[in-house]
């Protein structure tokens, strides 16, 4: 609306209403076309949807497969807790573990951020573990696996993951609050790629 008309508006209470109301119903049309063009770019980010952190989720390799829990820590899903949990690995995997005298893993656990509308950075901790046999027997960590890579949205349901597994003997955790001090060296370092999908209500 330019100002000229503005002006007609304010200094001329008396105009018809007629006019009042066509001058109206321009102007609610065009904020309500503005509040719809900017619902719009919000949504998808100038043309980029905005994922959120959420669900649960099962995913993995030809190597193991695991579930996972994601516990949002903010309104806009953009930071999580996240909980997975290793619910099968084959003989190579197996092969893994008891190179490092280990049989079974841990839960992991840790967190991840979205760095872009898209991708989340995320970081977990696991042990490698000996299963006690007998009564009395304590559970022995034999190694500390940190993993950390990317989480990456190729839509609502499904997500492909890069990560490496680098892998730690307990010895780097001097202070023995469960993680490698920082600038410890892993002894291997496993590049891995996974595929997720959320888990859909039937």
């Amino acid at each position: 609306m330019t100002n000229t008309r503005l002006d007609a508006l304010t200094e001329n209470p008396m105009q018809p209403v007629t006019r009042r109301r066509r001058v109206l119903k321009k102007l609610s049309f065009s904020l309500g076309a503005l509040a719809l063009a900017a619902s719009t770019l919000l949504v998808t980010g100038f043309g980029q949807k905005h994922y959120r952190l959420g669900g649960a989720w099962v995913g993995g390799n030809p190597t193991y497969t695991w579930s996972n829990l994601f516990a949002p820590r903010d309104q806009a899903g953009r930071t999580a807790a996240a909980r997975p949990i290793l619910k099968y690995f084959n003989a190579d995997f197996a092969g893994l573990l008891a190179s490092f005298g280990a049989d079974s893993l841990s839960d992991a656990t840790g967190e991840i951020r979205m760095v872009s509308p898209d991708t989340g950075r995320w970081t977990l901790i696991s042990y490698m573990q000996i299963t006690p046999k007998h009564p009395g027997e304590l559970l022995q960590v034999r190694a500390i696996i940190v993993s950390h890579g990317t989480w990456q949205f190729t839509d609502n349901d499904t997500a492909v993951l890069n990560y490496t597994l680098d892998v730690h003997l307990p010895t780097a955790d001097t202070d023995g609050d469960g993680l490698p001090e920082p600038g410890a060296q892993p002894i291997l370092s496993i590049p891995t790629v996974d595929n997720a999908k959320r888990i859909p209500i039937l």
